[in-house]
């Protein structure tokens, strides 16, 4: 018998997806780390283990082994777009497993059919997969080819499977079934650790890009922190440099300290987390907006000249004043004083804008708060 006969390699692949089903169990509810696609990754190694298990009779493969890989294919499928934390859910990879389903049973017991349909919803299915990572990812364009080379493997794969099963491929060009395959199996099961290698890799991308977003986020509004207000003044400034109109305002809450002492530091926080959400809706997705500290906010505005940013913070400040905080049985009004600044050549990091809009929002808060004023000293709303 050959060192690798279809055989064992088969038994080293079912043994390969249940240890890679149980790491995955642990990693979704013991460790936490993407609970719902973990334990969708998890089914799936789990159903392919069985599947692959070479002890079980031939005759189950219509009835038992051809339906569990399909079922396999969608939790993978599904398993990855959770990981890429896709707005869409799975709706259309249960559809295309139920239809797969469904499919199958109207051609059981016909073994070459049910191969069939196998082969062409898997294939279907992993180019689904495939498409899901080129979108989110992440990762450098080498790196994203990479992830989706073996589900592009696998796919053709099927589909040169499924064109054998119809006769449409040339004589001596059919590939045999796994079972009776060795390097056919010595394939797969190279292609299921570069699928398993790959996994492992967009969870750490995953949890890289988390630990990434908590240390530029503030814990209380989950606006962007003053770091990482810093870093995209740095990045607009240099922008500026080569001629481009951006525009920094800032603002602070007025009488915070009487909200406190009415309300409570509960209600403060409160105060806060109201402000920092019902403005966030009068800005546009390119604006970056964050907490400077205390009650102090800040707002970058690419592509914006001055005077538009002093007709957005008038926008901003009616807003605020027109949706008062509820705090219990109270409705307390919220006013916030704003100051507006150009951002200039020559300005290092671009401090001297947040300075500059910084004072004028000081300047604003001592001639009455509840205002817009520009950096240049004229006061745009009262």
């Amino acid at each position: 018998m050959p060192l690798l006969d279809a055989a064992t390699l088969l038994m080293v692949i079912a043994v390969v997806d249940a240890f890679a089903c149980v790491v995955w169990l642990l990693m979704g509810h013991v460790l936490r780390i993407a609970p719902r696609a973990a334990r969708r990754i998890a089914g799936y190694h789990g159903l392919l283990a069985l599947a692959w298990w070479p002890m079980l009779p031939p005759a189950l493969e219509a009835a038992l082994v051809l339906p569990l890989t399909l079922v396999a294919a969608g939790l993978l499928t599904a398993g990855v777009r959770g990981l890429m934390r896709l707005r869409y859910g799975a709706p259309d990879v249960v559809a295309v497993v139920v239809i797969g389903l469904l499919a199958h049973a109207a051609v059981y017991p016909d073994l070459n059919h049910g191969r069939l349909v196998s082969n062409l919803f898997g294939a279907l299915l992993a180019l689904m997969a495939a498409r899901d990572i080129l979108i989110g990812a992440g990762f450098r364009r080498i790196m994203t080819l990479l992830l989706v080379l073996p589900y592009g493997v696998l796919a053709a794969g099927a589909l040169w499977r499924s064109f054998d099963l119809l006769g449409w491929t040339p004589v001596g060009f059919g590939l045999e079934s796994l079972t009776r395959n060795a390097p056919l199996a010595l394939v797969r099961l190279f292609i299921n650790l570069l699928i398993a290698t790959g996994l492992i890799a967009l969870v750490l991308q995953r949890m890289i890009a988390r630990v990434r977003h908590l240390t530029r986020r503030d814990s209380l509004t989950g606006l962007l922190n003053r770091r990482a207000v810093e870093e995209g003044l740095l990045r607009l400034q240099a922008q500026v440099e080569r001629g481009r109109d951006h525009a920094v305002l800032v603002m602070d809450i007025d009488h915070f300290k009487r909200i406190n002492d009415e309300l409570g530091h509960a209600g403060g926080d409160a105060a806060l987390q109201h402000l920092s959400r019902e403005l966030a809706t009068g800005l546009r997705d390119t604006d970056a907006f964050g907490r400077l500290g205390g009650e102090e906010f800040a707002v970058l505005m690419p592509d914006t000249d001055l005077d538009s940013a002093v007709m957005v913070a008038e926008r901003l400040r009616r807003l605020l004043q027109e949706r008062p905080l509820t705090w219990g049985d109270k409705i307390w009004p919220i006013s916030a004083s704003f100051g507006v600044a150009a951002m200039e050549p020559a300005d290092p990091h671009g401090q001297q804008a947040l300075a500059r809009a910084d004072a004028a929002m000081y300047a604003a808060k001592a001639r009455g708060r509840n205002r817009v004023l520009r950096s240049t000293g004229e006061v745009s709303s009262a």
